[in-house]
């Protein structure tokens, strides 16, 4: 994150849940505290991120009412999985849209934030995800943000299907993320 932009960057997190590195474990030094689900964490200790940022598609569990305090305190908002239901991916993208503003933001999509059946070769299952297809319609809801990398995480192609259902997806994904910074550049 601080090689993409000199200022700090909105982040849009696809996850299943908050990342409170007090709750996913290794508290003795705080280099044992950094793993996948705590750098974001990190990256607001080190001044990399804005408070605009937002996490999408959370269903996991929260271990107390401190781990969103804890992600509000860093800067994040929430959208959970079933808000998709309430206010439909117009409104998800609406408010995703109303938090980045228009600064430079990092797109990181952790494959289990989709259902199972959309991405079972996933580090994490956890069901009640977004389908691909509603997070392909959010990310493509996006086009204009200064969208300046991204990544795909946590797919794990040993427990694929024999189709590669988990790897296809994911590889659909990254293509949307790509093109959003492709049809950024070119606009501008």
């Amino acid at each position: 994150m601080r090689i993409l932009d000199q200022s700090p960057l909105s982040t849009l997190t696809h996850t299943w849940t908050l990342g409170n590195p007090y709750y996913f474990g290794g508290n003795v030094t705080d280099y044992q505290s950094v793993n996948h689900g705590t750098y974001l964490h990190w990256a607001h200790e080190k001044g990399l991120l804005t408070n605009s940022s937002i996490h999408a598609a959370i269903r996991g569990p929260y271990p107390g009412p401190k781990d969103v305090q804890h992600d509000e305190k860093c800067g994040f908002d929430r959208i959970l999985a079933r808000d998709i239901d309430k206010i439909g991916t117009q409104g998800i993208i609406k408010k995703i849209r109303d938090r980045v503003g228009s600064g430079a933001i990092y797109i990181t999509v952790d494959v289990d934030s989709m259902d199972p059946a959309n991405t079972p070769a996933s580090g994490t299952v956890e069901p009640g995800g977004w389908t691909s297809r509603e997070l392909l319609t959010i990310l493509d809801g996006l086009e204009g943000l200064n969208v300046v990398g991204g990544d795909v995480v946590e797919v794990s192609p040993p427990f694929d299907t024999v189709a590669e259902l988990t790897s296809i997806t994911a590889a659909q994904v990254a293509d949307s993320i790509i093109s959003l910074m492709i049809i950024k550049d070119e606009k501008n």
